[in-house]
């Protein structure tokens, strides 16, 4: 990650520079200023993924720098020695809000939300790309802590537990996600998922067995989905169309 630091004290940006190099090993520091003008004029020289920004400045404040631009397209984190901007930073869509001096695990939990917001965005312009495209083989699935980009095909069925949702993948690995299901069925076309009950939608490709008369699902993975009675007779025809999967059904 390209990294810029603004800060009016010399000291300060040494300071912050030796624990950045020091605890953040993948952190590359491509500039520094010290003041806003020279701050604005790096920021556009550079395009910084993200800024360690003081508040304030002998000709400003970080204020005044953030106002100079319509799209802030970068990842602000504020570093500075009053506690009484936090409220104001964080209008500003700030990581974090760093008292000085700086404690070096605080700065790399600060870096390591950059990182994860980064990823998130890049996942993100990647998936809509490709969703618009009509072509999208991935999707993005955002926890609480983390951003998992995902192959279509790999999804083997997602289950809802009430307003969340647990993707459960061919190689067993779970992931829960705090949105409704509906979300996913709007999203993820028919034929390749189907919704099989109100709480299930399950990767047709994965599906081996239809037991008609029970109304259940085997997966080649062996688990057992229910399907509702609703639903069975337009699973039975999608399924009858579906090469590989067998049908039991009897009269």
């Amino acid at each position: 990650m390209n990294i810029c630091i603004i800060d009016d004290e010399k000291n300060c940006r040494l300071v912050l520079k030796d624990k950045i190099k020091k605890h953040i090993k993948d952190a590359r520091i491509i500039g520094e200023a010290d003041g806003v003008k020279k701050g604005i004029n790096l920021i556009n020289d550079f395009k910084p993924d993200l800024i360690f920004l003081d508040i304030k400045m002998k000709d400003g404040t970080g204020f005044d720098l953030l106002s100079q631009f319509d799209n802030i397209d970068f990842k602000l984190i504020f570093t500075t020695a009053f506690d009484n901007y936090a409220i104001k930073a964080f209008k500003y869509s700030a990581i974090d809000y760093l008292l000085k001096p700086i404690d070096y695990k605080e700065l790399c939990d600060a870096y390591k939300k950059a990182e994860i917001q980064i990823a998130g965005q890049q996942v993100n312009k990647k998936f809509l790309a490709s969703y618009q495209s009509g072509k999208f083989e991935t999707i993005c699935l955002k926890t609480e802590d983390d951003f998992n980009e995902v192959k279509i095909n790999e999804i083997e069925s997602i289950k809802a537990e009430g307003s969340y949702c647990i993707f459960k993948l061919t190689n067993q690995k779970k992931i829960m996600i705090s949105k409704p299901l509906k979300e996913y069925v709007d999203l993820l076309p028919i034929p390749t998922f189907i919704r099989t009950h109100k709480s299930y939608l399950i990767n047709v490709a994965l599906i081996d067995t239809f037991n008609y008369k029970s109304s259940e699902l085997v997966l080649k993975s062996k688990e057992t989905i229910p399907v509702s009675r609703r639903n069975k007779n337009n699973i039975l025809d999608i399924l009858i169309k579906t090469k590989g999967v067998k049908i039991k059904k009897t009269k």
